[in-house]
């Protein structure tokens, strides 16, 4: 299956890599592009004991790559999932508002297409 994470903190980082590691084709995106530089060379922004060589395993396996190209990113994807921030809201909530823009974004590009 190709699966689309958009996002590469915690959640979506690890998510992927996990995803990859079943066998799945991942392509995890992000628009921060020197986090996307970093993961290509290696560096990974997070700690999660054996991460680091799960996604050395799984990029040399080419079942997961990294871009800043969400466009292409999503192209070929069956599953696309929304990893984004969610800060803390100033009641205590989670602030959606990056999770709903990317979903909104999403739908656009959709809606495009099919015309």
């Amino acid at each position: 299956m190709n699966i689309t994470i958009i996002g590469t903190g915690y959640v979506g980082l690890v998510t992927g890599t996990c995803f990859a590691e079943m066998g799945n084709k991942v392509v995890c995106a992000d628009i921060d592009t020197v986090k996307i530089d970093k993961i290509n060379q290696g560096v990974i922004p997070i700690y999660e004991p054996g991460l680091d060589k799960l996604v050395r395993v799984n990029r040399e396996r080419e079942t997961i790559s990294f871009t800043s190209d969400i466009q292409t990113a999503i192209e070929s994807a069956d599953v696309i999932c929304i990893a984004v921030g969610t800060p803390q809201g100033e009641d205590g909530s989670a602030d959606l508002k990056h999770v709903l823009a990317v979903a909104y974004w999403l739908l656009s590009e959709k809606l495009c297409r099919c015309h």
